[in-house]
């Protein structure tokens, strides 16, 4: 169990994880803003999501919020039920997210729901993260909704 002290590292390690998570769904929400978004990532961070590629450093993953910018034009994250479990090491860590997102992708509604795979390190003192593995388990259309269309093509 550790000592106090270190009891209370880990509950403050989670709680920056949490907003580090939280700060990811506002800069998304910000009509994903790679500036805000890319700075929040280690230098040879991977993000890869269902559908949407893999990048592999800041450079191609700021390449891809700049594109994603132009194509989500609105977006709402609701990042729900994490689990965070913070390495012995206490400068890394994983996290598991539930995401419910109505957004407005090309021009459509849409609504979206997937789950969030994470890895996080701690650099100079600040959670910062490493790998995004974003899964979608649908991405359905307003009109429609996800029983008769659970993923919808994205050109």
């Amino acid at each position: 169990m550790g000592t106090l002290e270190q009891r209370v590292q880990r509950l403050q390690d989670i709680t920056d994880i949490r907003r580090l998570k939280i700060e990811y769904a506002q800069q998304c929400d910000d009509n994903y803003n790679p500036d805000g978004l890319t700075v929040l990532f280690t230098d040879d961070a991977v993000w890869e999501g269902t559908g949407l590629g893999r990048y592999e450093g800041k450079q191609a993953i700021h390449g891809f919020w700049t594109d994603a910018s132009g194509r989500f034009t609105f977006a709402l994250h609701y990042m729900v039920g994490d689990a965070i479990d913070i390495a012995p090491s206490g400068v890394e860590a994983t996290g598991h997210w539930y995401l419910w997102e109505p957004a407005t992708i090309d021009g459509r509604a849409m609504f979206v729901a997937a789950t969030y795979d994470d890895v996080y390190k701690k650099v100079d003192g600040r959670w910062l993260f490493h790998r995004v593995q974003a899964h979608s388990h649908f991405l359905a259309p307003y009109e429609s909704g996800w029983v008769k269309v659970p993923f919808a093509e994205l050109d």
